[in-house]
């Protein structure tokens, strides 16, 4: 599917409808999530991760309401947030001047970005390769507009993820389904692909928008990578 083209187009559109339709259930999920103590530890590690510093700029592209990157922001990185959904972005800037932060925010494909090459130190990409129409096209604009030497973080869901829990609509109302449901083993492999070093993954085993469960945690643990990437709810890999 190329980038610009009518079917890229349309793909986009689906994709924005559906998520703006999402905006408000999915800001008070994440808002609740963004209280846990798990998101703590989280944003530590994906700090970490990332190799943030007070001042690093970080794109965090497919931003939804806004929660990671205020998180960012309140690190003292310096954010620019994008998204697909007009409703998204509104939520995530209204929730950024309830937190007293500065966040640019943007609404945008994030495989056609307004930024220069070598922008940022840092891409915070949580759960948005999944509804991208084209994702090598989307790897590839990140590469450019990050630094040389900054570090991508990425997260699809597992074949087995709560989240992709009914893909099979992909067969009966093709028109209707935004997803590529790319799953971890995927995303590593293209992006070694692209030329990236991945320089580590792990998984989460949570529960989906919806409130599904994911039961295959304990069954997984210390299984081979490609089952614990099956079963998670989302598998992340940073790389460089």
């Amino acid at each position: 599917m190329t980038t610009g083209s009518t079917e890229y187009d349309a793909w986009l559109d689906r994709v924005r409808t559906i998520w703006s339709g999402r905006a408000g259930d999915w800001d008070r999920m994440a808002e609740e999530v963004a209280l846990s103590a798990d998101r703590t530890a989280d944003i530590a590690r994906t700090a970490v991760a990332l190799d943030l510093h007070h001042g690093s700029r970080v794109l965090d592209a497919g931003c939804g309401t806004g929660q990671f990157a205020i998180a960012l922001a309140t690190l003292g990185c310096v954010v620019t947030a994008q998204d697909l959904a007009p409703a998204m972005i509104d939520r995530a800037a209204a929730h950024a001047r309830d937190h007293d932060v500065e966040i640019a925010f943007r609404v945008g494909d994030i495989a056609r970005l307004d930024d220069d090459a070598a922008s940022y130190d840092a891409i915070h990409a949580r759960v948005v390769l999944q509804f991208v129409p084209d994702v090598m096209a989307a790897l590839r604009e990140l590469r450019r507009v990050l630094k040389p030497g900054g570090r991508l973080l990425a997260s699809v869901p597992g074949a087995l993820s709560p989240i992709y829990n009914r893909s099979w609509r992909r067969f009966v109302e093709p028109a209707n389904v935004g997803s590529n449901w790319i799953v971890p083993w995927e995303l590593e492999e293209l992006l070694r692909q692209g030329g990236w070093t991945v320089l580590e993954q792990w998984g989460e085993f949570g529960q989906s928008l919806t409130g599904d469960g994911n039961d295959l945690a304990a069954a997984v643990r210390g299984a081979p990578l490609r089952l614990q990437q099956a079963a998670a709810t989302t598998w992340t890999l940073v790389a460089q």
